[in-house]
């Protein structure tokens, strides 16, 4: 499974996959104002009900676009970041939440953090909401990346939704795990499209695949949530 944590410059983003992943990669240089800023990205893995779940940071940069375009691709799920110590970045959070969107599409779960909350005048969750124009029904937790507060609450929560969205198609896949053809038959894809699908869900860990035998698993962690 992959999960996408975005937001602007200095939110919080490569602490929050820290945090999470103590071995976490990060591809950062330092800049003339002796700060370090990521350039590449972030790589971390959190281990859920005994399968990995990737998280992969981007740069907060606007100008580093290309490079969140290309780490967006094909993820499952995002974490967007808000400083709500700092409300002068909400301007470029919302350039890259924009671009994003337009990525991801609205089938995508998106869960927001108001991070920083250890910072004395930090704003409320619900006043980062207010101010960014994020929906009513829009998910915000209130986080720090210095305490921990909220941090696996929020994963947990987000790959809760992307369950939610691939519950449908796990029910049918737990009912056809010997028998391929009759899968491609129920899904109504060809030999080709099958292919496709298994490649695409076993590179998301949800699916093993015994290619010799023609026959898959689905992940137990996944079954125990259905």
């Amino acid at each position: 499974m992959k999960i996408v944590v975005s937001g602007p410059l200095q939110c919080g983003k490569s602490s929050f996959i820290k945090f999470l992943d103590e071995k976490a990669l990060n591809v950062e240089a330092k800049a003339r104002d002796n700060k370090f800023y990521t350039v590449g990205m972030d790589l971390g893995i959190v281990r859920l009900n005994g399968f990995d779940v990737f998280l992969f940071g981007t740069p907060g940069l606007l100008r580093f676009k290309v490079m969140r375009d290309v780490i967006i691709q094909g993820c499952d799920g995002v974490i967007f970041i808000f400083d709500a110590a700092h409300p002068e970045k909400d301007e470029d959070a919302l350039i890259i939440l924009n671009t994003l969107r337009k990525i991801i599409g609205v089938d995508t779960p998106i869960v927001y953090l108001a991070n920083k909350q250890d910072i004395a005048g930090a704003r409320h969750a619900e006043v980062v909401r207010s101010q960014n124009y994020l929906r009513d029904d829009a998910v915000i937790f209130s986080t720090s990346t210095r305490t921990g507060e909220n941090l696996k609450e929020s994963v947990k929560y987000l790959v809760n939704l992307i369950y939610d969205n691939y519950s449908a198609l796990l029910t049918v896949l737990r009912s056809y795990e010997t028998d391929i053809e009759g899968l491609a038959e129920k899904l109504e894809k060809n030999p080709v499209e099958m292919r496709d699908l298994l490649n695409t869900l076993e590179i998301k860990r949800f699916i093993e695949v015994d290619r010799l035998k023609r026959t898959y698993k689905v992940k137990q962690g996944l079954k125990l949530l259905l």
